[in-house]
């Protein structure tokens, strides 16, 4: 299962500064809060073997031939009829920094320089807190302190007011390519990106519309984000447009973040070959099979020869593919699943280190996925992996729910059956989860929004 693997904290190097970027959502969303802005918060002091990811401007590295570009909103193009329009951007921090030119990849040192620089951003808005981004390396892990406040100005797309978080992630330093894919958490936190927020996967939960793509049912701001019933502002979807300005468009994309497994994230286009001579935008594998207003796993399908290894501009299953310095590298894309559909990494002893809200997907009956924020309103993890435990019969169940639960059963889930805490009445699923439950119909504690 999951391993650890922690040394001595090495030097950080420097973090990229690129200005935020100040997008403008079509829907009309409620004003958060208009007092005064709260003072920046102070980045941690600096320990002797490590530095904070907040200092001057530097030009942003990319991985050898996948740097980052792409005018469109990666997952935002999923042709729903209530698909927000593109608008010019809100007053707010200024313009995003241009998209670097294609240079190597990450290299040996500690990928500071990788992350924003949140430093001299406007922030979410004068009722919430300035950013706060903090990374550092040991041998063997990244490690990133963030407060999960967005470096753009904050818009309400969802009933939940954004409050500021305590992540605190870890992940390999050198991710390990396996031959067996993992399945991301149903819900919760699979990845991060650069500006410290968390990435959650391609689905929602059970309420309004159970389990369904948020992307194509329009309930995501401009930069492809929201709020959960934590306050938690996480992404389902990545838009180019908020981390970088006008980027060419015959140059390969820069890292945007990095999934649990400890592989980067790139943008849509990426290089043939190591020289760069000719540079493509990819392509998820999965096509739509179905309506997926609800349930999206199941209204998408990867059945192409790419989903099983990547060929030509089709990515792999999990929206991936081996790059042409030899590297494993996930893509953001403009359809399903957006940015990671599984992990072709491993995941052992990736996620929340402490000091965080528990792992997004941490299902009342345990089996807690790696991760530091919040789930979405609806969160509480898939069978087996990152989530509840799985189940075939009752007898699977003894024991697998939290002691304090009435009791324990083998139920349905969208990812198979899994074992779920019984109720009665709303208490009797107060206290089993980070999250708040209620008891449904069914006489299960599921989450609420």
């Amino acid at each position: 299962m999951r391993k650890t693997g922690l040394s001595l904290i090495i030097v950080g190097m420097a973090m990229t500064a690129l200005t935020a970027c100040d997008p403008e959502l079509e829907r009309a969303a409620a004003e958060l809060g208009d007092g005064p802005r709260e003072a920046s918060p102070d980045t941690p002091p600096p320990r002797d073997e490590a530095v904070p990811s907040v200092i001057p401007p530097v030009e942003a590295p990319v991985d050898e031939g996948d740097p980052m570009a792409s005018d469109a909103p990666a997952g935002g193009e999923q042709g729903h009829e209530n698909e927000p329009a593109d608008e010019p951007p809100l007053a707010g921090p200024g313009p995003p920094a241009s998209a670097p030119d294609p240079a190597p990849g990450l290299g040996a040192d500690c990928p500071v320089d990788v992350f924003y620089d949140v430093s001299n951003v406007a922030g979410a808005g004068n009722a919430y807190p300035m950013p706060s981004v903090e990374v550092t390396c040991t041998d063997d892990t990244i490690n990133v302190v963030s407060n999960g406040i967005p470096h753009y100005a904050f818009q309400a797309v969802t009933p939940n007011a954004l409050q500021a978080q305590n992540h605190n992630w870890s992940i390999p330093r050198h991710p390990v390519l396996v031959d067996e894919m993992t399945d991301v958490p149903l819900l919760g936190l699979a990845a991060f990106s650069i500006n410290g927020l968390s990435i959650y996967g391609p689905n929602e939960g059970p309420f309004p519309d159970p389990y369904g793509d948020p992307i194509y049912n329009d309930i995501m701001d401009w930069c492809q984000g929201h709020t959960g019933p934590n306050g938690d502002y996480h992404y389902h979807a990545l838009s180019e447009s908020c981390f970088f300005d006008n980027p060419a468009l015959n140059t390969a994309s820069p890292i945007l973040g990095f999934a649990l497994d400890g592989f980067p994230i790139y943008g849509p286009r990426g290089c043939v070959d190591a020289d760069c001579g000719e540079v493509v935008t990819f392509e998820s594998s999965w096509r739509q099979s179905g309506d997926p207003t609800t349930y999206a796993w199941d209204n998408y399908t990867c059945d192409q020869e790419s989903c099983a290894a990547a060929r030509g501009n089709q990515l792999d299953r999990c929206n991936g593919r081996i790059g042409p310095d030899g590297t494993y590298r996930y893509h953001a894309t403009d359809t399903f699943p957006y940015i990671i559909g599984c992990y072709h990494g491993d995941v052992s002893g990736a996620g929340n280190v402490g000091g965080g809200a528990p792992g997004g997907g941490q299902g009342p009956g345990g089996g807690q996925a790696p991760g530091g924020g919040p789930p979405d309103g609806d969160q509480m993890g898939g069978p087996g992996v990152n989530g509840p435990p799985s189940c075939e019969v009752e007898a699977d169940c003894d024991d697998a729910c939290p002691p304090d639960a009435v009791g324990c059963t083998c139920a349905d889930s969208p990812r198979g059956r899994a074992c779920l805490p019984e109720c009665d009445v709303n208490a009797d699923c107060d206290g089993l989860a980070p999250i708040a439950l209620f008891c449904g119909d069914e006489g299960i504690c599921v989450p609420g929004r």
